[in-house]
């Protein structure tokens, strides 16, 4: 009797794991097609909304409009992770990808330079920022409901979901640049091609709604509900009780979103108008590698709940400071299939560390302010990180007049990442109510 109904509880534990997985992985996939068509679009729509004579002004007009993306994620972290602290996972998620899915489809929609003048990159600018605003709260959130629906003794392979979300919106988003690369040419890109990734925005958010809509809070959640009140400001007391575990995360998500940028959404800039490959074989380069981590994500995760979390991150960190000067420097000899061997070669780190850091984050904090903790740690990460990485990347080979300059930026960045995970403790096998506080 008492194994029938320990049986019965797995199943449904998985089940509860499955469906909040797949709604955790549904909508950080629409953030990450969208935050990633900017990425891939950014040499195609710098003329459309930053006229220039000079194109590397353009070029770097258009990247700093994506940073900005990335500098409106603090704001959105700090309001609706509170709100996902106090009120549930599920609500904020529904919010968030919303206001996500709306504000890429009105992207598409926007008149260019030529029609309305600065009119045009200042709308832009507004609603990448509604975009930033919405992603701030909804990888905090989108975490918290993978990892605490799933069993204890998977975690890291569920909780691998919102990495896998990422793998999917970035693979999604460099697929559709790609074919349209291919049937268009460069001057039906540059007139309305370029508006097509951000108008299917759309009917992405609204099959993602209908799945969250369906999916219930996480079961610790409604646990901390039925025993204590939530807490009034979980960001402060983030702050105040968790400032070691809020380290880690920026330090160990900046490491991720930098070295991980450089070697998936740069990688289009990088050929294109560092190294003068075509637009159109350079896209397709990306859409094959960005389907490298998609493969490899969850098997980190697996890994990760077989090894530790801790021995995941040093083998995903260490391979991008051991890749990242040979694999630039085979994109140097102009070929495509060199240049995608090096893309493939360095999303093989950026998958391990992906399939982990999600997971690894979640078990740094309790519940009560799991939200919040996440949120604020990756928003801070992603400011300093992933948002001015294809700036400053193109700043380094203008400034440098070296070409191999990235390398040495992913070098650098990695090397954060691989120092902090040296040092952390183990926490695959700790319970997730409590989080690591005072001794991680």
């Amino acid at each position: 009797m008492t194994s029938t109904i320990s049986e019965t509880t797995s199943r449904e534990q998985l089940l509860v794991g499955k469906r909040a997985s797949i709604a955790a992985a549904a909508g950080t996939a629409v953030e990450y097609y969208d935050f990633a068509i900017y990425g891939y679009l950014a040499v195609v729509i710098a003329p459309v909304f930053f006229p220039s004579t000079s194109g590397a002004a353009s070029l770097l007009s258009t990247l700093a409009l994506i940073g900005g993306g990335f500098f409106a994620r603090p704001i959105g972290g700090f309001v609706f992770s509170r709100l996902g602290d106090r009120l549930g996972r599920r609500r904020v998620l529904l919010i968030t990808v919303t206001i996500m899915g709306v504000a890429t489809f009105g992207a598409g929609l926007l008149p260019p330079f030529a029609s309305i003048g600065v009119a045009a990159p200042l709308l832009l600018a507004v609603l990448r920022v509604a975009q930033g605003i919405s992603a701030g709260g909804e990888v905090g959130g989108a975490t918290a409901l993978a990892n605490e629906s799933a069993p204890p003794k998977r975690r890291g392979f569920f909780g691998s979901a919102t990495s896998i979300g990422c793998a999917v919106g970035m693979s999604t988003a460099s697929i559709v640049v790609g074919v349209l690369s291919v049937l268009l040419t460069d001057a039906q890109m540059s007139a309305w091609g370029w508006r097509v990734p951000f108008l299917l925005a759309g009917p992405l958010l609204i099959g993602c709604l209908l799945y969250r809509i369906r999916v219930e809070d996480s079961p610790l959640f409604k646990e901390m509900l039925a025993t204590s009140e939530p807490v009034k400001a979980p960001v402060m007391e983030v702050m105040k009780n968790h400032r070691r575990a809020l380290l880690l995360t920026i330090g160990i998500g900046f490491a991720q979103l930098t070295a991980g940028s450089l070697a998936s959404i740069y990688i289009v800039v990088h050929l294109t108008k560092v190294l003068d490959y075509e637009l159109s074989g350079s896209m397709w380069v990306t859409a094959i590698v960005s389907l490298m981590p998609l493969l490899l994500i969850p098997l980190a995760g697996r890994l990760s709940d077989r090894y530790g979390r801790r021995a995941v991150l040093l083998s995903g960190f260490g391979g991008f400071v051991v890749l990242a000067v040979p694999c630039f420097a085979l994109m140097e000899l102009g070929s495509y299939p060199l240049a995608l061997a090096a893309g493939l070669v360095l999303n093989i780190p950026f998958a391990a560390v992906q399939g982990v850091v999600y997971t690894q984050f979640s078990e740094w904090f309790p519940t009560r302010v799991r939200h919040s903790g996440v949120s604020l740690g990756f928003n801070i990460a992603g400011v300093i990180g992933s948002g001015p990485v294809s700036f400053v990347a193109t700043w380094l080979v203008v400034s440098t007049h070296m070409t191999m300059s990235p390398a040495f930026y992913m070098v650098g960045s990695a090397a954060v990442g691989l120092v902090i995970a040296w040092f952390i403790r183990e926490t695959s096998h700790d319970d997730l109510r409590g989080g690591v506080v005072s001794d991680v």
